[in-house]
């Protein structure tokens, strides 16, 4: 487990290889995924690691993998002396901006079928990668909904 609550989220990690999962656990213990991400690709609660509030994210190894940590003190130490760093930090923050945006207009204005066919199109590696259970909650359905969307996909 790379990060629990309260904690704070002191770094952001680069995924080398392997899968990554961050999710929020409700006061029903019932976890949900925000984050899927793996092979060359950045994970951190980036509200938590810029505010230094708590977090209220967990950030979990879903596999076995290598991964590089860029820890908060030495990044910030990093925009201030490189131009090369700063313009990492400019380009990761409209990166995760974008992501956001884009992640909370498909779970607002798309159906949990346009959310899977997107994926689908998207992240095909994603079905190799991931639980079913763990694709389902990042698409804020049931894993009985998804297989029933599957299905219906299957049969048209």
């Amino acid at each position: 487990m790379l990060l629990c609550p309260p904690s704070v989220c002191n770094f952001i990690a680069f995924i080398k290889t392997g899968s990554i999962r961050s999710y929020h656990i409700d006061d029903n213990l019932i976890e949900t995924n925000l984050l899927l991400k793996s092979n060359n690709e950045f994970i951190t609660d980036y509200e938590s690691f810029i505010s230094l509030e708590p977090s209220a994210l967990c950030i979990q190894s879903i596999d076995k993998g290598e991964m590089i940590l860029l820890d908060r003190n030495g990044l910030y130490s990093l925009y201030e002396t490189s131009f090369y760093w700063n313009k990492f930090g400019r380009i990761m923050s409209e990166q995760i901006f974008l992501n956001s945006k884009r992640r909370t207009e498909q779970m607002l204005f798309l159906s949990p079928k346009e959310r899977y066919l997107l994926l689908l199109k998207n992240e095909p590696n994603f079905f190799q990668k991931y639980a079913l259970k763990h694709i389902a909650s990042y698409l804020g359905i049931t894993p009985q909904s998804l297989s029933r969307i599957r299905n219906q996909i299957a049969h048209h």
